[in-house]
């Protein structure tokens, strides 16, 4: 198999975990920054594309990888589509939900796969908490909660990039949220919103280069129709304690994961948290300290097989859902 990649932020990370999962899978790499691509690519090992326009025209590429700053996602899409290559696309998809209806129009009858990086669906852990949920483990549903604590710009040598711009796709309820909305939904099986409040918040550091006008911290909450409570939040200043976190509480039980403290359940007033461990299907790729890069290895293995088969895996986020999620945020963001 063979792809393109085009973006080194993220895409760099993508590459290496095409890379481990399959050692014989053929990467071009493209990137804005001449010189920081070429150091990734000889770091890793692949091909370097200066121009993405030249990278989506090669007939051998089979899957192009789009992991650029969010403002660009549109017009790069409509560019690969016309190519005919299967696209993994990195959420957000674009930065409005016209955008990706939009988008959406261009791919009926679409013969490839069209993915977004939502990878921890793919997660074991994430399995077993789904599994809790619809097997009635845990009861009725009373509330989920996802949080992530980030440290991006609690960092002494970030001073400010293209996330730190409204225009260009930045901040961190798209950057983050869409992961934390798409997340919830799909573990509870996509319910309908009936209402909510989502609250967002910018600090300008006098230490970035730039004055930040994309929010650095959300947080949100969000009902559904059968009454499921669904909390949000993130904060992108947190320096030493950088963590994701899933809980969700029910009528009969609760079950909480963390980053730093692992996966635990508990059924009674006097049974404290218990431990649950499970088994890693592929335990000699260790990539990412979160939940969320080191859900790119199962990730990853499905897109390869899925492209094999020119078959969507069902678990896959679709453009539909992908717009679903924007909408939420459109609709109730204050």
């Amino acid at each position: 198999m063979i792809i393109g990649i085009i973006g080194t932020g993220f895409g760099k990370t993508i590459a290496q975990t095409f890379r481990a999962v399959d050692k014989d899978c053929g990467i071009f790499l493209c990137g804005s920054d001449k010189e920081k691509t070429k150091k990734i690519a000889a770091e890793i090992g692949v091909q370097v594309i200066e121009k993405w326009q030249d990278l989506i025209l090669r007939p051998e590429i089979d899957l192009v990888v789009i992991a650029t700053p969010s403002s660009l996602h549109k017009k790069m899409f409509e560019a690969i589509i016309k190519r005919n290559k299967h696209i993994l696309l990195e959420k957000p998809a674009a930065t409005t939900a016209q955008d990706v209806r939009d988008m959406l129009t261009l791919t009926r009858n679409y013969p490839k796969i069209v993915v977004i990086n939502h990878e921890a669906r793919f997660n074991p852990i994430i399995a077993c908490i789904k599994n809790y949920i619809e097997s009635n483990k845990l009861g009725d549903i009373l509330t989920i909660r996802i949080g992530a604590y980030t440290n991006l710009f609690s960092d002494k040598n970030y001073s400010g990039s293209w996330y730190n711009s409204k225009k260009l796709g930045g901040g961190q309820l798209l950057a983050m949220g869409t992961h934390q909305i798409d997340l919830a939904r799909y573990l509870l099986n996509m319910p309908e919103i009936e209402k909510g409040a989502i609250f967002t918040s910018s600090y300008n550091n006098p230490n970035f280069t730039e004055k930040v006008d994309a929010e650095s911290q959300f947080s949100g909450n969000l009902m559904t129709a059968s009454g499921t409570c669904i909390e949000f939040f993130n904060d992108a200043y947190c320096f030493g304690g950088k963590d994701f976190i899933i809980e969700v509480i029910g009528s009969r039980g609760i079950i909480k994961y963390s980053d730093t403290q692992g996966l635990k359940v508990s059924f009674a007033n006097d049974q404290a948290l218990t431990e649950i461990q499970l088994e890693d299907s592929m335990p000699d790729i260790k990539l990412g300290s979160s939940i969320l890069t080191k859900s790119l290895k199962f990730f990853v293995k499905e897109i390869i097989e899925s492209i094999e088969k020119n078959k969507p895996n069902q678990k896959f986020c679709s453009l539909q859902v992908a717009n679903d999620n924007l909408e939420i945020i459109e609709r109730f963001k204050i």
